[in-house]
């Protein structure tokens, strides 16, 4: 895609010029006099508005206060390219700036845009001070200068992205939706069977194996094993096989992946990953685990399927995280507890069947709002690149 846009008229500005760095500082939070605290964690690359916030009662120390309008920049690891527009009153990280345009000079819609682009987080990213915690620094930054366009340019140009921004937003909300309906069928279904089997009785649970990290190559040796770790897992329920460990020396009776398997992950610090469970590719069979994971295999591999809904269910995923062992740190999950558990079972196949039917349909349009936000994903960074790009 080309806009066609006439850089001819832009003009070169110093940073500090047309924008200014707000520095309304709050020394205590908790009477800040707002509901909403954003940190750097709260910000997402690639979205242009705030989507998260804590509360302000839960974080100490001198924070910043920001207004509707405002555009907060993570500073701190500028890299990790996190930029957000506020439409709300609040309180951020010191580790951010908050940035607020000159209406005579630049369109407040026209600057997250711009804070956005390649063009200026690459410039951010240059004049980082700092190893450990690279940060900008406002008096680095003002001085930096930009080209920029015309005002009605900006307008257009944030017109443009905001209409993307907008959809990308909705199509978010239509996944949830679908998620939130999902769970709520598989849980009316499940309880409809009005039955249950302990796990142990329909499949054979074992962790991975332990290893030194001595013992792992990048790529594969003679005689080892492709291990799949917890970075091969992901938080969305996708896996990554691009980047695997080849462990030496395993036992001959470790176990791997193949077409009765499921992947759950038994330790983690974070609880809520505790019991995440993963239906892996055709591409991963032969790997094994590692010993954060749990193998397991399914007796009949015609219900595979079946049984990975059924620990995907929020019931069954809130269960396994509570269960997990530890007050502090790395949280397990045992073989002999997962054993126990009853899960939905109908003695009736086409009911299982009928079950699948359901959450496929939904599963379908899942896929298809996915798809729709990668497009547009794809779509924002084209756009960004055509209008910054040559600068």
């Amino acid at each position: 895609m080309s806009l066609n846009i006439d850089k001819s008229t832009w003009k070169r500005v110093a940073f500090g010029d047309v924008i200014d760095s707000i520095t309304d500082r709050v020394d205590n939070p908790s009477e800040a006099g707002v509901d909403r605290y954003v940190g750097l964690e709260h910000l997402d690359p690639g979205v242009m508005t705030v989507q998260r916030w804590d509360s302000p009662d839960k974080v100490e120390a001198q924070k910043l206060r920001f207004q509707p309008g405002d555009v907060i920049f993570g500073r701190r690891r500028a890299y990790q390219k996190k930029v957000a527009k506020a439409e709300f009153e609040g309180i951020c990280s010191a580790h951010a700036l908050v940035l607020r345009a000159r209406p005579d000079y630049v369109d407040p819609d026209f600057l997250p845009v711009f804070l956005s682009s390649d063009y200026f987080l690459e410039r951010a990213i240059e004049i980082s001070v700092g190893s450990l915690s690279p940060t900008v620094n406002w008096r680095d930054l003002k001085v930096q200068e930009f080209n920029l366009p015309p005002w009605e340019e900006q307008k257009r140009i944030a017109n443009l992205l905001w209409a993307v921004e907008r959809q990308k937003v909705a199509i978010k909300t239509v996944g949830q939706q679908i998620q939130s309906a999902l769970q709520f069928q598989m849980a009316s279904s499940l309880e409809a069977f009005g039955s249950t089997v302990r796990l142990g009785q329909v499949a054979s649970i074992r962790s991975g194996p332990s290893f030194a990290a001595s013992d792992v190559s990048p790529v594969a040796l003679e005689g080892s094993i492709p291990v799949l770790g917890i970075p091969n897992t992901r938080p969305d329920g996708t896996f990554n096989i691009t980047d695997v460990g080849h462990v030496s020396g395993l036992a001959a009776s470790t176990g791997t992946v193949d077409e009765a398997s499921l992947i759950l992950i038994r330790t983690n610090g974070n609880r809520q990953r505790i019991g995440n469970v993963y239906l892996p590719p055709t591409e991963a069979y032969g790997y094994a685990v590692s010993a954060f994971q749990f193998l397991m295999k399914v007796t009949d591999p015609s219900y595979r399927e079946y049984l990975y809904w059924v620990l995907s269910t929020d019931t069954m995923q809130e269960r396994m995280s509570e269960a997990a062992s530890g007050t502090t740190g790395l949280g397990n999950l045992a073989v002999k507890w997962l054993n126990e558990q009853e899960v939905p079972w109908s003695a009736t196949r086409a009911d299982r069947d009928r079950f699948l039917t359901m959450v496929n349909t939904y599963v379908t349009a899942r896929d298809a709002i996915s798809a729709e936000r990668t497009a547009l994903a794809s779509l924002r960074f084209s756009l960004l690149a055509d209008v910054f790009g040559g600068n």
